[in-house]
């Protein structure tokens, strides 16, 4: 029934391209006017009015080359009469050979689908769109030589049916390419399809048989009618395409439309754009006919590549490099018999040179670039049509060049893992490397592939080289074959050990199946020793620089902590000695009863309580961030009123802003605002802010605080106009002793805690610390509390 089937499609594709052959051998013939006589000047032939230059085509279609005909044209405001040889249409018979080239071409790649794939709808599709693609670009035209009687009009009629049906088989083979439902869809694509064959086929028979140039003229309005079904048929192609690939979840389905869209675009795009879409806005086409039809000869190519290389229908074609060096060298010679054409069409437009010259220069090109072009070819050839013959010494060069300048083990084995889906295509790859002291494992990498490495006993792999399914590989010798059945439950294939040298580091390649379906063969085995063997060798020299940067980092960190410790003693010295210093010496004077001056003793005395809130602030401080470090610091939580709470931290720094001649602004709602918050935390924090705020006061000696109530949260600003915070050091006011060059220049005194501990207590109530701030211009910081 196969065979049966596949011979069908074989004879009805040959039986259709030999008509079409027959139909190209018509077309050499094909008359024309004399190129001295510009079809726009011609008013009759042969006694026939000449409406557009499509009328002098189809007359001449019922002559042959070296006939008579007469013309009535216009030249120079006068109407006259000519008699006028026939000539050749297609001057240069190569550059007609194209068309045989392409059609034959896509044909050869339509017969290997479909006898390799002769059950599959996706196949037989496929065929008969090359088929009909094949056929009319061969014949190219209906109206050629038709002087023969009525065999001539075969290729004709071939045409006009097939010409309609190419768009709607393709479009057919992307519904099933991209797997959409097609229950009402055949009939909307091919209903179409069959009417515009049938009228064009009666129209072209019609006007020839009756020789009735009216049939023809109508002949031309259902043609530009067919123009719409064409360009819209090709636009839905590439919708459906472009919406395949959105949905397609598997690399190599993306990639078989990649290739498929890039060959309309290039084959079928300056078809549509260049020569169809003008006509269709009645202007003059872009490009000549037979110029846009050049580029037919990217579509089979990219399909043949989306087929071959990405396997499209799953087809593992068997084709030697002799048959793919033929192709391309078919590819070449079309390349540069096009490259003919162009220049000729471009330079004959800006100066008048024979087309021999032209073809002269075109062949000194192709010369020139022929001994590297072929080069290039065959190494195209090898890398992207035959994966099996991998290109060993380049794979395993090129990663252990690139995993020498890698230092991060992730990295290295993604690049790993792509480098193998590059080389040697796998279903799924895994690689599990832990480090071993004692009965302890840890997990340094683990990439599964899609497997549950976890679960996977792994110790019975730890003396064996190769562990593998027997069915999985092609050889025996120096494989373990003894796990079989551990790697069927984990559906893995083939298990590699990575050679680590350190005793404490041991890994594994777990390989899946291949996507080839094929078996592993010694090659394959050969080339994975040689990349684990770079794997395993670049895993221990990250994993020596680690712990390089590790130790580096870690003296680096007591070197640290040790300056710190020595800073951090001859501050807080400080701190308690100038206070505690200034207390002694003004106890002194008034308990020696120097000062007399009541106000004076008043001012002396609110200068000590002023450095003794100092003091009990920095205390609290000290033990706060200590607590901290050791997480022990807990918090009794109350609901309260806010108002309060604020109004008795400005009442603490009362003497002081009249001191120091800053005057305050308060924004307080009258509604109360009740928290849930540790009170006196929250006094700690508006304690630490308020005093920054005095302290970095500058000339502008204004301070705001403002409680204010939102929808989601209650925030207490405080805003000065001081030295403000660069904002570079914004990202790090919050570490511990930190503080930034302005704020030592401005007050010497400080060890950087307060707005650590602010930044803790905001924390712990579930709030945040916002600070805006511009250096010079003076900062807002904010507490913003969640509503209850």
């Amino acid at each position: 029934m196969k065979s049966g089937r596949t011979f069908g499609y074989l004879i009805l594709g040959f039986f259709v391209i030999a008509i079409s052959v027959y139909g190209f051998n018509r077309l050499r013939q094909r008359p024309w006017i004399p190129k001295n006589m510009p079809l726009s000047s011609i008013k009759q032939l042969s006694h026939n009015e000449i409406m557009s230059d499509k009328d002098v085509e189809f007359i001449l279609s019922q002559r042959s080359i070296g006939d008579k005909a007469q013309v009535l044209y216009e030249t120079d405001g006068a109407v006259r009469q000519r008699e006028v040889q026939l000539v050749a249409f297609y001057s240069q018979a190569p550059f007609l050979i194209i068309y045989l080239i392409i059609g034959l071409t896509c044909f050869t790649i339509g017969i290997a689908v479909i006898i390799l794939r002769p059950d599959d709808l996706m196949a037989q599709i496929f065929f008969l769109t090359v088929v009909a693609f094949s056929s009319t670009t061969i014949i190219n035209q209906g109206f050629s030589f038709l002087r023969e009687g009525w065999i001539s009009y075969f290729p004709g009629v071939l045409y006009f049916l097939l010409i309609p049906m190419a768009p709607a088989l393709l479009l057919h083979f992307i519904l099933i390419l991209t797997k959409r439902d097609m229950k009402w869809s055949l009939i909307f694509i091919y209903v179409p399809a069959f009417l515009f064959a049938s009228a064009l086929i009666f129209l072209f028979l019609y006007s020839v048989l009756h020789s009735s140039i009216a049939h023809f003229r109508f002949y031309q309005t259902v043609y530009y009618l067919f123009r719409f079904y064409l360009v819209l048929y090709v636009i839905i192609s590439v919708f459906m395409l472009v919406s395949g690939f959105r949905k397609a979840s598997m690399t190599e389905e993306r990639a078989q439309i990649k290739w498929i869209l890039f060959g309309i675009f290039v084959g079928v795009g300056p078809f549509i754009l260049l020569y169809q879409l003008p006509q269709l806005f009645r202007s003059a086409p872009l490009i000549s006919d037979e110029f846009s039809n050049v580029f037919f000869i990217f579509l089979p190519l990219a399909f043949a590549f989306a087929i071959i290389r990405f396997r499209l229908m799953d087809i593992e074609l068997i084709i030697n490099r002799s048959l793919v060096y033929s192709i391309l060298t078919i590819f070449t010679v079309s390349v540069y018999l096009f490259s003919v054409r162009f220049l000729h069409e471009l330079v004959s437009r800006l100066v008048n040179i024979q087309e021999a010259v032209v073809a002269a220069f075109a062949a000194l090109a192709a010369a020139a670039v022929f001994h590297p072009a072929r080069r290039k070819i065959q190494h195209f050839v090898d890398k992207s049509f035959f994966r099996v013959s991998y290109d060993y010494r380049e794979s395993i060069r090129s990663f252990n060049d690139k995993a020498h300048q890698m230092a991060d083990k992730d990295h290295l084995v993604e690049y790993f893992a792509a480098k193998m889906d590059q080389t040697l295509p796998l279903e799924s790859l895994g690689i599990l490397v832990y480090s071993a002291q004692g009965s302890k494992k840890t997990a340094i990498v683990m990439k599964d592939g899609g497997k549950k490495l976890e679960q996977l006993s792994t110790e019975v792999f730890d003396r064996i080289q190769i562990s593998a399914k027997r069915r999985a590989v092609r050889m025996e010798e120096g494989i373990d074959f003894s796990n079989e059945l551990i790697l069927a439950d984990a559906d893995l294939e083939v298990v590699i050990s990575l050679p680590f040298k350190f005793m404490t580091l041991k890994g594994f390649m777990l390989l899946g199946r291949k996507r080839s379906g094929e078996r592993y063969s010694l090659d394959d085995l050969d080339l994975l020793l040689s990349l684990a063997d770079g794997l395993a060798l670049n895993l221990e020299r990250i994993t020596l620089q680690e712990e390089v940067y590790l130790e580096r980092a870690e003296k680096q960190k007591l070197d640290e902590l040790s300056r710190m410790k020595t800073e951090f003693i001859a501050t807080v010295s400080h701190e308690l000695r100038t206070p505690m210093s200034s207390i002694h010496g003004l106890s002194e004077m008034l308990q020696d009863g120097r000062i007399k001056d009541k106000a004076k003793k008043e001012e002396l005395l609110g200068v000590m309580a002023d450095e003794c809130s100092r003091l009990t602030r920095f205390v609290h401080n000290i033990l706060d961030i200590g607590k901290i470090e050791q997480n022990v610091k807990t918090y009794s939580f109350s609901k309260e009123e806010i108002q309060p709470l604020v109004e008795e931290v400005i009442a603490l720094f009362h003497g002081k802003l009249i001191k120091e001649g800053i005057v305050l602004h308060k924004g307080l709602p009258e509604k109360a605002i009740t928290l849930k918050i540790d009170r006196d935390a929250i006094k700690q924090a508006l304690t630490n802010l308020l005093d920054n705020a005095i302290k970095y006061s500058t000339d502008e000696r204004e301070i705001s605080v403002r409680l204010i109530g939102n929808k989601d949260e209650i925030e207490i600003q405080i805003q000065d106009k001081g030295i403000g915070i660069s904002a570079e050091d914004q990202k790090k006011i919050f570490d511990d002793f930190f503080r930034s060059p302005e704020a030592i220049r401005k007050s010497p005194m400080g060890v950087g805690l307060g707005l650590r501990v602010v930044k803790y207590v905001m924390e712990a109530h579930r709030g945040e610390v916002r600070i805006r701030s511009q250096l010079g211009k003076g900062s807002t910081v904010s507490l913003v509390f969640p509503k209850l």
